[in-house]
C-alpha cells in the first residue's frame, strides 16, 4: 500500500509540477527572446526550443546554450573552409579563404570564452561577444572581394553572426 501511495505521489508530481516548470522556463525563453533586439524573434524562439534551453533556469544558461551552438557552427564552418583551401583556386580565392580561416579560428575561440567569462564578469563577456560580428564581416568582405559565392560559407557566416548577435543582446543588460 505504501508503495502504491509513493508511486501515485511520484506520478502526480511529474505530471502536475513538470508542466508548470516547463511553462516557467518557456516564460524565461519568451522574455529573453522578447527583450533581445535580434530582428527575428521566431528564430530566437526556435534557437531555444531544445530540451536544454527549456530546462534553463536563467539567462546565463541561455547564453551558454547560444554560445555552444556558436561554437559548433563556427567549427563546422572552419572545417568547410579548410576543405576548400585544399582545392586548387585562384590567388584571390586562396587569400579570401585564408582570411576566413583566421576569422573562424578567432570566432571559435571567442565563442568558447563567453560562457565561462559570463560567470565572472558579464560586462567583459558582453564586450568579447561584441567582437565576433566584425570578425565575421572580415570573412564576408574577403569572400565578396574575391567574388566567391558559396551557399555553405554564406550560411556559416549567417549562423555565426546570428548567435554572436543573440549572445550580445542577451548579455548587454546583465
Amino acid at each position: 500500500m505504501a508503495f502504491q501511495a509513493h508511486f501515485i505521489l511520484m506520478f502526480l508530481s511529474l505530471n502536475i509540477l513538470s508542466p508548470r516548470m516547463a511553462f516557467a522556463n518557456q516564460h524565461l525563453i519568451d522574455k529573453a527572446c522578447g527583450d533581445v533586439a535580434v530582428d527575428d524573434k521566431a528564430a530566437c524562439l526556435k534557437a531555444f526550443s531544445t530540451p536544454q534551453a527549456i530546462a534553463a533556469n536563467n539567462v546565463n544558461q541561455l547564453v551558454e546554450i547560444a554560445m555552444d551552438v556558436g561554437i559548433t557552427s563556427s567549427q563546422k564552418t572552419l572545417k568547410l573552409i579548410e576543405e576548400k583551401k585544399k582545392k586548387p583556386s585562384s590567388p584571390a580565392v586562396s587569400k579570401a579563404l585564408k582570411t576566413c580561416e583566421e576569422t573562424y579560428l578567432y570566432v571559435t575561440d571567442e565563442f568558447k570564452v563567453i560562457a565561462p567569462e559570463l560567470k565572472e564578469d558579464a560586462m567583459s563577456a558582453n564586450y568579447d561577444v561584441a567582437l565576433i560580428n566584425p570578425e565575421i564581416e572580415n570573412c564576408v568582405n574577403a569572400l565578396e572581394a574575391a567574388k566567391v559565392t558559396d551557399p555553405d560559407l554564406t550560411e556559416g557566416n549567417r549562423v555565426a553572426d546570428y548567435y554572436a548577435t543573440l549572445g550580445y543582446e542577451l548579455t548587454v543588460n546583465m
